[in-house]
């Protein structure tokens, strides 16, 4: 069966991207990884936990194993990068390339240029899994997720507000948002399954509500259907042979 990888740049961001497509190939048979750069212990708490760091990093590496069990993925793997820090990280691209080769990766997700909003240490993690396709020999399909403009405005806004996105920002707002995808993943027979990774990482909602995971709006979008770019490069395969082999790998790939 085949092997689908995420890299993730912290825990929780295999949910709101990439869920469906995983608990789909898992249900199919796929054995599906997920590595994350960081423990995420950087990150704020909000469910009256202890918000001392490292206690924040033992609560978030649990919850990333509960969504990875819910979505029928392999338990996770943790690189222990500093979280807010992935930027100025020389061992990412080489992280990358070992998870693809160790993993047998057929299909490999990740954020995609954008970072879905913009952040710093997710604009780092997409750097590190395009250079490290580029430079493997046996070249997995590397699918990027691509969310609507406008969607994650107001999450880039409160990120912005609070300072973790630099002065100025990496990104702008017209940055954020792709006009153009390339496959549909349609969801909505895993929408529960996602639905319950997400509330796994209850450090990072409000009354552990799933939908306080971003502003009002942002996660019922997300819930019907996941979406991708397919990335490209001198020594890959064209896009109409891409698209060909993911949906030999699986119909669920569809071209949108």
């Amino acid at each position: 069966m085949p092997n689908l990888l995420a890299i993730i740049p912290h825990p929780d961001d295999e949910t709101y991207a990439f869920a469906g497509t995983i608990a789909l190939a898992a249900n199919a048979g796929w054995k599906c990884h997920v590595h994350c750069a960081s423990f995420g212990e950087g990150g704020e708490r909000h469910d009256g936990g202890d918000p001392d760091p490292g206690m924040l990093a033992l609560a978030r590496a649990r919850e990333l194993d509960a969504s990875c069990a819910r979505l029928g993925a392999q338990p996770p793997d943790i690189w222990g990068l500093p979280d807010g820090r992935l930027a100025g990280r020389k061992d990412g691209v080489r992280k990358a390339r070992s998870a693809m080769r160790r993993t047998s990766a057929d299909v490999v997700l990740s954020l995609g240029s954008d970072g879905a909003y913009g952040h710093p240490d997710h604009l780092a993690v997409h750097r590190w899994v395009q250079q490290a396709w580029e430079t493997i020999e046996e070249k997995p399909v590397l699918l990027y997720a691509a969310f609507p403009p406008g969607l994650f405005q107001p999450q880039y806004e409160r990120c912005v507000m609070s300072g973790i996105m630099g002065d100025p920002p990496l990104l702008m707002p017209q940055d954020i948002g792709q006009n153009t995808v390339d496959i549909c993943v349609d969801i909505r027979a895993v929408a529960a399954n996602k639905r319950e990774a997400i509330a796994a990482h209850a450090t990072q909602l409000q009354d552990g509500d799933p939908e306080t995971m971003f502003p009002a709006g942002i996660v019922p979008a997300l819930m019907e259907r996941e979406t991708y770019g397919i990335a490209t490069g001198e020594s890959a395969p064209d896009l109409e042979t891409t698209i060909a082999r993911l949906q030999e790998l699986s119909p669920a790939f569809a071209r949108c």
